[in-house]
């Protein structure tokens, strides 16, 4: 990536990356956790995971057979927006693949997982929010729209588990 721009491209790229990241985690969280219907859970979010990686990779083909059409504006020549983006990816909970496991594996328990999925949901909600604001077309936004709504939910779900784990202890 070039430090003057980012294109719309390795945005999505990235974005897919982000998506991975939450199926590693949210397969070693299913695993880590005792608790059948936590398992089902993380089991769940992880399939939605590989909903948006489908959803995500379908944009991305649709911007590759733009990448010829000078009208397509691909790129983001505004450093300060460049830079945006990769500060997000920077200060994610999980900067790089792989970073899930070695952080789940200072997790003590569910609140603990609970709380670091929040996180991570709330930081792709942020980064969607940066790729929404740049989408090239009506179409691209709806589709990041629908993503944040969905990522919206799944932070929803996760702090109502939270909550049902804080009425549980004595």
């Amino acid at each position: 990536m070039s430090i003057e721009n980012f294109s719309i491209l390795e945005a999505v790229e990235v974005a897919v990356g982000i998506e991975e990241e939450g199926i590693r985690f949210y397969t070693l969280a299913a695993q880590k956790v005792e608790e059948p219907k936590m398992k089902k859970l993380f089991e769940t979010l992880k399939e939605k995971e590989h909903d948006h990686i489908k959803t995500f990779r379908s944009f991305y083909a649709d911007l590759e057979e733009k990448k010829g059409d000078p009208n397509a504006e691909l790129y983001l020549f505004d450093p300060e927006i460049a830079a945006n983006f990769r500060g997000y990816v920077e200060t994610a909970v999980f900067p790089v693949p792989g970073a899930a496991a070695s952080i789940l594996r200072e997790c003590e328990g569910p609140e603990d997982i609970l709380r670091l999925a929040m996180q991570a949901e709330k930081d792709s909600i942020f980064y969607y929010h940066e790729l929404l604001d740049h989408a090239p077309w009506p179409e691209a936004e709806e589709l990041v729209r629908k993503i944040i709504a969905e990522e919206r939910r799944h932070f929803g779900i996760l702090r109502r588990e939270l909550g049902k784990l804080h009425k549980q202890a004595p």
